[in-house]
């Protein structure tokens, strides 16, 4: 569950309301709520320092374990005006956005935090709602609560929170649409139905404290139905005061309209009791921002345009940054190490070779040593000739021995099958051939040539045979194959 809670804070000039929130269902669920006095000295000129840091106190105490926050801004610290965009694309309109604020509201834009969202849309281009607060203000509130490692996702005007909250009523789809006022102590919202193309438009007011509340309120009204096209069958208010000093049989007496009375309740199930010094319309404001980030939903942010929020991609910059560092290092490690490696094995190597180039031109006299595996190969094609010479197949001289040719002929005259009878009479062996006179038996002399000429030693030179009593004499000259 903690993977799906935020914490939502609804910053005042003089306090800040603060809920963790959750979705669950279809409700938005608040598991805590509490809320933070500002420092007498923050009375003066806004400040947001020690406040964020007694939040930050709170929320450790309290153990609140939550992945994401949001910040709504009071309606006193921002101004809302509505200008016409010739473009109705919300990329193009955000590029140009900031420039028609300065016009409009007589605001410096580079020290301006600008959000927009449009109104409606037409063939010339858009109404746009613009917010703007001042730079130092945003800057106070941001900076304060990264200082507290409370960097918050968005930050949004209190009046777009609200409307969150209330589009989520059951009755906010009926037809004909209501118009919603909700009130608290010093401030009331009036939200009116949208329109075929753009967003329900909202304005926010300040009450006084000796006023009365039933006048003002009707006044209000008055202005909101004409604004929505009159009256119009079956046209209704739909009023919720925190406070609870609105008579809405008298209201509706006084403005001329049906006015109903709400219960946020369907929309927020609170698990903790209501803390004597928080406003159940600041609480509702506060889950409302942090429903921007449980609840898909538009959303109208001051960061993208003023220090635009950094928090998850520095995590995984950082994140990213240690790891190549670290498998830098373990490069840099590892390179040393394969480089001691082969330093080491190289060195042995030439010292081997070194040694090996000593004995070589020690048992292979006047041979010039080119590389080392050509000399193997030469050593090893010596010491076969030394062991064919021990054998008695080569003579010291280098060539094959008597033994080792008289050995072959005897071979293939072994292969000559024994039906053949064979009579060897003479045999003459000298330095380069053999010579063998004898007989055989009719037709043998055939299979006597096939064997020396099968033998992988022997090369049958010149040959002559003669039939005579039933014998054939041969004679034949055999040498050794090259």
């Amino acid at each position: 569950m903690e993977q799906n809670r935020c914490l939502g804070i609804y910053v005042e000039p003089d306090k800040a309301t603060v809920v963790l929130a959750a979705r669950a269902g279809g409700k938005i669920e608040i598991i805590e709520q509490f809320c933070i006095a500002a420092a007498q000295e923050q009375q003066q000129t806004f400040s947001f320092a020690q406040t964020a840091k007694d939040i930050a106190a709170v929320c450790q105490e309290k153990q609140l374990v939550f992945t994401d926050i949001a910040v709504a801004i009071d309606c006193k610290l921002y101004r809302q005006q509505t200008l016409h965009s010739e473009f109705t694309d919300p990329k193009q309109i955000a590029q140009t956005i900031k420039f028609d604020a300065e016009e409009a509201l007589a605001v410096n834009a580079a020290e301006t935090a600008v959000a927009f969202e449009i109104a409606a849309k037409g063939l010339s281009g858009s109404e746009v709602t613009v917010f703007a607060v001042h730079g130092g203000v945003m800057s106070e509130i941001i900076l304060a609560l990264q200082n507290s490692k409370l960097d918050p996702v968005t930050v949004e005007p209190d009046s777009i929170c609200l409307r969150r909250m209330m589009q989520q009523m059951p009755a906010w789809n009926e037809d004909p649409k209501p118009i919603w006022m909700m009130a608290s102590k010093n401030k009331c919202f009036i939200i009116q139905s949208p329109g075929e193309k753009g967003n329900a438009s909202i304005r926010a007011f300040l009450t006084v404290g000796g006023q009365s509340r039933i006048t003002l309120f009707a006044r209000e009204i008055m202005f909101a139905t004409a604004a929505a096209g009159g009256r119009g069958p079956g046209r209704k208010i739909m009023v919720y005061d925190s406070v609870g000093q609105v008579d809405a049989q008298a209201l509706a007496q006084q403005s001329g309209v049906a006015v109903e009375t709400f219960d946020p309740s369907e929309i927020i199930a609170a698990k903790t009791e209501q803390p004597p010094q928080c406003d159940s319309l600041d609480l509702i404001i506060a889950a409302g921002t942090a429903a921007g980030v449980l609840v898909k939903s538009e959303k109208v942010d001051f960061r993208p345009f003023f220090l635009p929020y950094q928090g998850k991609r520095a995590i995984l910059e950082k994140t990213i940054k240690i790891l190549s560092l670290s498998v830098t290092a373990l490069l840099i490690v590892l390179g040393i190490f394969l480089y001691l490696q082969y330093y080491r094995t190289n060195n042995d190597r030439n010292r081997l070779k070194e040694k090996f180039k000593a004995e070589y031109a020690i048992a292979m006299t006047g041979e010039k040593f080119t590389k080392s595996s050509e000399a193997v190969r030469r050593l090893k094609s010596e010491i076969n000739r030394i062991k064919d010479v021990k054998s008695g197949f080569l003579s010291t001289a280098g060539g094959d021995s008597v033994e080792a040719r008289l050995t072959f002929l005897f071979e293939a005259l072994n292969s000559v099958p024994k039906e053949v009878d064979i009579e060897i009479e003479k045999i003459a062996v000298t330095t380069i051939t053999m010579s063998i006179a004898g007989s055989t038996s009719s037709g043998g002399h055939l299979q006597l040539f096939a064997a020396i000429d099968k033998h992988p030693k022997l090369a049958r030179g010149s040959s002559a045979y003669e039939s005579k009593d039933n014998k054939d004499q041969f004679r034949v000259t055999i040498e050794l194959k090259q």
